[in-house]
């Protein structure tokens, strides 16, 4: 489907909302206000909207159940999960579905878990977050901003967007240095590997 129809329909859409007979002054007022604050342009809209409906339709794919779990919203590509699951290994799995749908720049993922990991373990997986966090930032040749982790009973799970091969190695370098670290698990794309509309920092 083409940019142009994407935008039309959803032009559309935004007009059959506005009822044409009985309607007040007020309502129409109303619904021009609500589409001019956002500060997106229609293009965007559409283009986020796309995302949304993708990584909807992936999910819905592994269980339907996730449709009612899993809120999500796309901002300039910018993506943020929420909601609630019963594992971490879902947690990782909604992370990981994010990044691979086309269109998405970064990932927010707060949703949340029912953990059911003892303090002790969890001081140690924080433990080991921190230690990663703390090298990626340090490292000059790293942008850590276009890469989420996270620790799980000591493995490490990484997600992002690397410019090139050697900032690749380098990030799983970096991981498999901490401490404590028992398996490193990335799903780290390229940029060069990325559609046109999917934008990283340089």
């Amino acid at each position: 489907m083409s940019r142009f129809l994407l935008i039309f329909l959803f032009a559309l859409s935004l007009y059959s909302c506005v009822p044409l007979v009985g309607v007040s002054t007020v309502g129409i007022v109303k619904t021009s206000v609500e589409i001019a604050d956002d500060p997106r342009t229609l293009g965007r809209i559409v283009d986020d909207s796309v995302i949304e409906k993708k990584f909807l339709f992936k999910i819905s794919q592994i269980d339907e159940k996730y449709l009612l779990k899993i809120n999500s919203r796309s901002i300039d590509g910018r993506f943020v999960l929420k909601g609630n699951v019963d594992t971490i290994e879902e947690k990782i799995q909604m992370t990981k579905i994010a990044w691979e749908t086309s269109g998405v720049r970064s990932v927010e993922n707060i949703i949340k878990v029912d953990d059911q990991s003892s303090w002790k373990d969890k001081a140690k997986d924080l433990l080991i977050t921190s230690q990663f966090k703390v090298a990626i930032f340090a490292n000059s040749s790293i942008k850590s901003n276009n890469f989420n982790f996270t620790t799980i009973n000591k493995n490490l799970y990484i997600f992002g967007i690397a410019r090139d091969e050697q900032e690749r190695k380098i990030v799983i370098n970096e991981a498999k240095s901490v401490q404590g670290v028992s398996e490193v698990i990335s799903s780290i794309f390229l940029k060069e590997d990325l559609s046109n509309n999917q934008r990283i920092a340089n």
